[in-house]
């Protein structure tokens, strides 16, 4: 449990941010905490990868990708990007670029043996 507390801490985040923004109509907010989960379900996976605590395979991999790609999507699909990034930089531009940044150092991490 102890490895795995910074994701678990996101991932709980994530959730709050996800109903606290669905049950106040912030988009924003719950859009973050979808980013959240996705991303800390991802690092998660990855490390587990690094650390050889589960099997390394491409499907793993890809799933972690395709999750990465649905970040990117979430936020690039909004309707007045730049407005939401100037107005509200932390849900737009801020978590997502955490995310994918844990991500990515977790993924390049070298396996362990």
């Amino acid at each position: 449990m102890k490895k795995n507390i910074g994701s678990t801490i996101a991932i709980a985040l994530g959730a709050l941010s996800v109903f606290a923004g669905l049950g106040q109509q912030q988009i924003s907010l719950a859009n973050a905490g979808f980013i959240m989960l996705i991303g800390a379900y991802a690092y998660r996976s990855a490390k587990k990868r690094s650390l050889g605590e589960v099997p390394n395979t491409k499907i793993r991999t890809l799933i972690e990708l395709a999750g990465m790609f649905v970040i990117v999507l979430l936020i690039v699909l909004q309707n007045n990007l730049k407005h939401l990034i100037e107005t509200d930089p932390v849900p737009n531009v801020i978590v997502p670029i955490w995310a994918i940044a844990a991500y990515l150092f977790s993924f390049l991490r070298k396996k362990q043996s």
